[in-house]
């Protein structure tokens, strides 16, 4: 997987919620503007070195390990998201982001036992 736009928002946001951090707060961390940090998870605009290296410091990062595509974020194929939205969507706002949390966390401790055995 190449490092697009596109999937540096998809890992900027995995590594948000990993953290427990809403959009708001690690703006705030990161010292960006909200706005400019949903555009940059949707995979829009471009963002600067400047604030790439802002964004990789508030995970503790240095720049080029967040340019990295290590972290695989489409863990589902779309058919079967698609799936789940309708439910998801029938769910409070809240329990919309309890959900995508536990979610994350499951995959993601699936995904280190299964790269564990490889």
């Amino acid at each position: 997987m190449s490092m697009t736009v596109q999937v540096l928002g998809q890992k900027i946001r995995y590594l948000r919620r990993r953290e427990g951090l809403s959009q708001e707060e690690f703006a705030a961390r990161a010292g960006v503007s909200h706005r400019k940090l949903s555009d940059i998870e949707c995979g829009n605009g471009n963002p600067t070195f400047d604030t790439m290296d802002c964004i990789a410091a508030a995970f503790g990062l240095q720049i080029e390990e967040l340019l990295q595509p290590d972290i695989e974020v489409d863990l589902l194929p779309r058919r079967e998201l698609s799936r789940l939205q309708p439910m998801v969507d029938r769910l409070p706002e809240a329990w919309q982001e309890l959900f995508v949390r536990g979610t994350e966390g499951a995959l993601a401790m699936w995904l280190e036992t299964v790269r564990g055995k490889e």
